[in-house]
């Protein structure tokens, strides 16, 4: 404690608290340190035969990288942006972290005379369970859209996926295409091959899928055997080249142990988006296109035509 003469409350309750794993400071009206007790004193490495002021401390946090953790490479304007807040109301709360990885929940209550009484708690084990919870609702919505054996998005992502592509596709005037995807014979395969053979078609298609589209380009695995590619800024000629190339390279997706008896082939349904089209509307299009592909004997792709009296593209 300092020679300063303090207010009334508070040398009885630094005494008392003295020993406390609580962190407690006293800031006179000119901001300079006047009273801590141990756990502060050692949080920030600071004696009270020296006090610093409030912005010396700070300055000393970040250019010693002790005490409170300050990132930033302008303490300056890092200063700034805290005096907005600092003394400016009569109680203020707030989190902040220590540079020992400590996190602290802090009460700054501004007394009428100018006396500033910090109050910091150490609330490390609650924020690493928030942060444990908040990891775990992550990987929890992550699953949720993902499919679990091909790791490509699920049904319910790649149609979300469809909505917002179409969105923008209409905002930004450009082309959007849509190609379902159906292998062929699949039940064959699970029948002749064994069902751990199937699966492991079902992976490499959807590696397939990921190593030949481009960054923006979006696949997903929507049924057994079934999957959705998204192609925007593309059209319906070009999404027709870009499935014939993915079914060229499909018989490499036969597992080694398999061939050469197996021979992996789909079919395909390419539509592309008319000017207010739903969701809904362009996968059934996509679909019914598959549907005549499987029909015209498989192992080739077929492009839906725009709805009569459509524009072929948003």
């Amino acid at each position: 404690m300092s020679s300063t003469a303090l207010p009334p409350f508070s040398a009885e309750l630094l005494a008392c608290l003295a020993d406390s794993p609580t962190l407690l400071s006293l800031w006179d009206p000119q901001e300079r340190l006047c009273a801590g007790n141990r756990s502060f004193l050692e949080a920030y490495e600071v004696t009270l035969e020296a006090p610093p002021t409030w912005e010396e401390l700070m300055r000393r946090c970040h250019r010693e990288r002790r005490g409170l953790l300050i990132e930033t490479d302008d303490i300056d304007a890092w200063l700034a942006r805290v005096r907005q807040h600092y003394r400016c109301q009569p109680v203020r709360r707030f989190e902040s972290d220590l540079v020992d990885g400590r996190w602290l929940s802090v009460t700054e209550t501004l007394h009428a005379d100018g006396w500033v009484l910090v109050v910091a708690c150490d609330i490390t084990p609650l924020k690493a369970n928030e942060q444990t919870l908040r990891r775990a609702r992550e990987q929890a919505e992550l699953a949720s859209l993902t499919d679990p054996l091909t790791g490509l998005g699920n049904r319910r992502a790649v149609f979300a996926r469809l909505g917002e592509l179409l969105a923008e596709a209409a905002q930004m005037r450009f082309p959007l295409a849509a190609a379902a995807i159906d292998l062929d014979d699949f039940k064959a395969v699970n029948d002749r091959h064994g069902h751990a053979v199937g699966d492991e078609v079902l992976v490499g298609i959807a590696s397939l899928l990921r190593s030949r589209l481009r960054p923006r380009d979006s696949a997903g695995r929507i049924g057994g055997e079934e999957f959705l590619l998204l192609l925007p800024n593309t059209d319906a000629d070009g999404a027709r080249a870009v499935v014939d190339r993915l079914r060229e390279a499909a018989a490499h997706c036969a597992p080694s142990a398999a061939q050469p008896a197996l021979r992996v082939t789909f079919s395909a349904g390419v539509a592309a988006a008319a000017a207010g089209e739903t969701v809904e509307a362009l996968y059934a299009r996509a679909d019914q296109a598959l549907y005549l592909a499987k029909a015209a004997g498989r192992d080739r792709c077929v492009v839906s035509s725009a709805p009569a009296g459509w524009p072929s593209s948003p």
